[in-house]
């Protein structure tokens, strides 16, 4: 969806939700799914939106971008750091690898939007920075992130911000992704909810630092520079 999301109706509940999302990702990804991401995983996201419990969106391989790479500014793009993991066996982690999600929160206001909205719009999956795998580390949930712009740090967080514990929010998404009837195969990527604040874009060379799985690097231009130079 490039242009401003619709506002969906206010009397309908979260299951008609996720039936508008499975029918939105049908018509624009077919089974072109890279994965599913986790929103609304910290408890001031829940209480900003009066619920008690994350919401699922699914990553589409359209999106899926490497480090290093340049970005044209669009209405409503955010950052978010965040920790994934790549499916295996059994619908089990069998690795975890540092991710900045960008989604496109492009409302037409945002004091009207509800959960129900958040869900029919996929959770504003737009695109995502998917970096090298790791094993797995049980005590992930100590790690310690952060984001620079242009040399100057934006803030620090954990990996418990994400519903306490990354594998936590892993396990919760992947139960969520069941009873909502999406398949899940090995070998996809399943990203657990930002760490820290999520950031509103702007044009500025960016860093995101994971502790032991390393670095993401990403750049934001203009959309006039775009016109000039091709994206990479």
């Amino acid at each position: 969806m490039r242009g401003t999301y619709p506002d969906v109706a206010n009397d309908i509940d979260e299951l008609q939700a996720y039936a508008i999302q499975a029918t939105v990702v049908r018509d624009a990804y077919g089974n072109e799914i890279a994965g599913f991401k986790a929103g609304l995983t910290s408890l001031a996201a829940q209480r900003r939106f009066g619920v008690d419990q994350p919401v699922v969106g699914v990553l589409p391989e359209s999106g899926r971008l490497s480090t290093g790479v340049t970005l044209t500014m669009t209405p409503g793009l955010k950052i978010e750091v965040e920790i994934g993991f790549l499916v295996g066996e059994g619908d089990q982690p069998a690795a975890m690898l540092p991710a900045i999600e960008l989604p496109r929160m492009n409302y037409a206001d945002m004091k009207d939007v509800t959960l129900t909205d958040i869900v029919a719009t996929n959770v504003s999956a737009y695109e995502y920075i998917a970096g090298k795998t790791s094993p797995l580390d049980p005590d992930v949930r100590a790690y310690q992130v952060s984001l620079d712009k242009d040399g100057k740090e934006l803030f620090s967080a954990f990996g418990s911000d994400a519903l306490g514990d990354p594998l936590r929010s892993y396990e919760w998404t992947v139960n969520k992704i069941r009873s909502l009837g999406y398949k899940l195969k090995p070998g996809m990527i399943v990203i657990t909810g930002a760490l820290g604040r999520v950031i509103d874009a702007e044009p500025g060379t960016y860093v995101a630092h994971y502790g032991p799985l390393g670095e993401l690097k990403f750049r934001i231009r203009e959309q006039d520079d775009a016109l000039q130079t091709p994206r990479q």
